[in-house]
């Protein structure tokens, strides 16, 4: 289509809810048709100057034109004039009522208070994650160490009492031992003075007198 400065004027966009401003894609695709208008517009210019350039040195080769003599031109095409680039239109009611903004404003705000506490709520949940993570942690650690613990005083409590009823043992064995000696040393010792009294016994001279009571 031919594009003229009341087109660009005159261009409407769509006012968008919830934020201000005009449709991206309209705006977008009007200035697409700019676009291409004005690289037309600058084709048609440069073809239309190389035109008058060589007229210009036909005219020149001839040299002066006779006064009877009718020189043909082509007309040209009418070009017209470049247009600015587009600016934004007015709106179509001249501006938001009151309610819109209002309502844009507290959907805006609902937003942001929803991302608020969903961002708040990840945080805390990932607080109490890592809280409970560290705390079940430290748990298995303190049982673990506890249980270890309380085996190696078990360990070494039995260990204590082993030792302890080695050495008992070994007392007793010990003791055993020194009677079983003084058992034998003393069997000895009593063995030898009866056998000392009988050989005395058998020894000695029978007595000339008895003792009363065996008459």
């Amino acid at each position: 289509m031919a594009l003229t400065p009341e087109d660009v004027v005159n261009q409407k966009f769509t006012i968008t809810k919830f934020r201000d401003g005009y449709d991206l894609d309209q705006v977008d695709d009007f200035l697409d048709t700019v676009v291409e208008e004005i690289r037309q517009r600058d084709a048609e210019k440069q073809e239309l100057e190389a035109k008058i350039a060589e007229l210009t040195a036909q005219l020149e080769e001839r040299g002066p034109v006779a006064a009877d003599e009718t020189i043909v031109v082509e007309a040209p095409v009418a070009v017209a004039p470049t247009p600015a680039p587009a600016e934004e239109a007015p709106a179509a009611d001249g501006a938001q009522r009151p309610d819109a903004i209002k309502s844009s404003a507290m959907l805006q705000m609902a937003l942001e208070l929803h991302d608020k506490y969903v961002s708040e709520g990840e945080t805390t949940r990932d607080e109490l994650i890592n809280a409970a993570q560290t705390k079940s942690t430290q748990m298995v650690d303190d049982a673990e160490r506890t249980a270890r613990e309380l085996v190696e005083e078990a360990q070494k409590r039995r260990t204590d009492e082993l030792r302890a009823h080695s050495d008992e043992m070994e007392k007793l064995n010990q003791v055993v031992a020194e009677l079983r000696g003084f058992e034998s040393e003393y069997r000895s010792t009593l063995r030898s003075y009866i056998q000392s009294q009988l050989r005395d016994l058998d020894s000695s001279p029978e007595p000339l007198v008895r003792p009363e009571g065996l008459e």
